[in-house]
């Protein structure tokens, strides 16, 4: 299963935000992006549609963003 393309969507929760937003600055920082920029904000949308393919823990998304 490609979990970019996943025929799941679903909705970003506003409890979850704060969780997306920590895993995004992590990868921001270790890839040393700045906020604005095209490459953190195609990090941003790849973060958002693991989530919405299901991928709801916070070190999974890390994981897994770490390998794109």
């Amino acid at each position: 299963m490609d979990p970019f393309n996943s025929f799941r969507d679903y909705p970003i929760l506003p409890g979850h935000v704060a969780i997306l937003e920590g895993v995004w600055h992590r990868a921001l920082e270790e890839r040393n992006l700045s906020i604005g920029s095209e490459a953190a904000d195609q990090l941003a949308r790849k973060i958002a549609k693991l989530y919405q393919a299901g991928v709801k823990e916070p070190d999974q998304l890390w994981e897994m963003i770490r390998t794109v």
